[in-house]
C-alpha cells in the first residue's frame, strides 16, 4: 500500500515506454526498469508512468503521443536494432509526424562500430526521426539519441547502462529527494488508518507503506521521502516513536540522518 502525498513535488515529470515482445511474452526477463527509476529518483525526478507495449507500430505511437503531451521527459527503451522487429525509430517518426533521416553521426558511428561488418541491416539504425541528436559517439558502448524532451535508448542493459548517466546529466538540476525507511514488526492493518491520518497532516512528504511476506526481520517497511531533510525526519522521528510505543518498531533507515535516538 502507497499513500502519496498531493504535492508539486511528487507530480510526475518521467514517463518511460518499454518496448518489446520478448518482454511481454517473458522469453526476456525486464532489467533495464530498475536502474532508470533509481537513477531519476536519486537527482530528484519524478517517473509518473511507466508502459510496456509490442513490437507494433500503432501501439508504440499510441503510448507516445498520449506520454510525451503531459510529461517533462519520455524515454523510450528497446526496439531500436537493425532487424525487421526493430521499429521504435519508424514509430517515433510517425508520433512526431516527422520522416525518417539518415543521421550522418549515427551513421560515421555505425560504420567504425561495425567496420567489415557493416551492411544495409546495420545502416537501418541511424535513419532517425528528424530533428533527433546523436551525443557521445566517442563515450561508452553506445551513443545517447535525444529529440527534444525525448530520450532514446537501446534494449540491451549493457547499452544502456551507461547511457543513464549521460542523459541524468543532461536534465535541468532539481533538489534531491530526501528518505527515510521505518521497519516495522506488525502487519500494514494495524496502523493503516493512524499513518493515512499522518499523510493528511504532513503532505510535504510521501510516505509509503509496503509490506513483505518472506522476512523474518520485519513486515512492514515504511518508506518517506521529501525535498526538505528537516521535514522527512520530522515526520519519521514522530512515526517511530508511535511505532515504538506499541512495540512495533524493529530499526530506521535512510539518507535523511538520524530518526531514533534524537
Amino acid at each position: 500500500m502507497a499513500l502519496l502525498a498531493p504535492t508539486a513535488l511528487l507530480e510526475p515529470t518521467v514517463s518511460i515506454v518499454l518496448i518489446g515482445d520478448e518482454i511481454l511474452s517473458a522469453q526476456v526477463q525486464e532489467r533495464n526498469l530498475h536502474p532508470l527509476l533509481s537513477g531519476f529518483r536519486r537527482v530528484g525526478y519524478q517517473v509518473g508512468e511507466v508502459r510496456i507495449v509490442p513490437d507494433q507500430i500503432p501501439a508504440i505511437v499510441g503510448a507516445v503521443r498520449d506520454l510525451q503531451e503531459r510529461s517533462e521527459y519520455l524515454v523510450t527503451v528497446g526496439g531500436v536494432g537493425p532487424t525487421h522487429d526493430d521499429i521504435t525509430l519508424e514509430a517515433l517518426a510517425q508520433a512526431l509526424a516527422v520522416p525518417l533521416e539518415q543521421n550522418d553521426r549515427m551513421i560515421a558511428f555505425l560504420k567504425e562500430r561495425y567496420r567489415d561488418r557493416f551492411s544495409p541491416a546495420v545502416a537501418k539504425m541511424a535513419l532517425l526521426p528528424r530533428g533527433a541528436e546523436v551525443l557521445g559517439c566517442d563515450q561508452g558502448w553506445w551513443p545517447l539519441v535525444r529529440r527534444g524532451n525525448l530520450f532514446v535508448l537501446p534494449g540491451l542493459p549493457r547499452a544502456l547502462e551507461d547511457k543513464i548517466e549521460r542523459m541524468l546529466a543532461l536534465l535541468p538540476p532539481r533538489d534531491r529527494l530526501w528518505t527515510a525507511e521505518i521497519f516495522l514488526g506488525a502487519d500494514e492493518s494495524l496502523f493503516a488508518r493512524w499513518l493515512a491520518a499522518r499523510q493528511d497532516r504532513c503532505p510535504a512528504v510521501s510516505i509509503g507503506s509496503y509490506p513483505v511476506a518472506d522476512d523474518q526481520d520485519y513486515r512492514v517497511r515504511l518508506v518517506l521521502r521529501g525535498g526538505l531533510r528537516e521535514d522527512v525526519l520530522e515526520e519519521a522521528r514522530e512515526i517511530a516513536r508511535w511505532m515504538q510505543h506499541q512495540g512495533w518498531l524493529v530499526r530506521t533507515g535512510g539518507d535523511a540522518g538520524e530518526i531514533t535516538g534524537s
